[in-house]
């Protein structure tokens, strides 16, 4: 948590909760730290749309050859699978916003 006073100089607070003096090559090293965190959570957020989906697309077609059924499980399995990968999207984007 970084606050600006006076216009002139940062604070932040450190471990032991006191109240610290930043300057801004400190500010803006901690602007790029938070760059890399969210490049990360946009990284894996292809793993959060697509694995939901191949999981749905398995288990699908095991339940079908399991029961012999002709692809009502696919189907099944694939709505949910996108059901979850929307889901999973919209969490993310939520986490994003805050």
């Amino acid at each position: 948590m970084i606050w600006k006073k006076n216009n002139m100089a940062y604070y932040t607070f450190n471990n032991n909760l006191e109240l610290k003096k930043i300057d801004n090559l400190e500010k803006k090293e901690r602007e790029k730290k938070v760059d890399f965190f969210s490049l990360a959570k946009y990284s894996s957020l292809g793993y959060y749309l697509i694995i939901p989906i191949f999981l749905g697309i398995f288990f699908g077609f095991f339940f079908d050859n399991l029961l012999k059924t002709k692809k009502i499980f696919l189907i099944i399995g694939f709505s949910l699978g996108i059901f979850a990968s929307f889901y999973n999207l919209k969490k993310i984007y939520q986490s994003f916003k805050k």
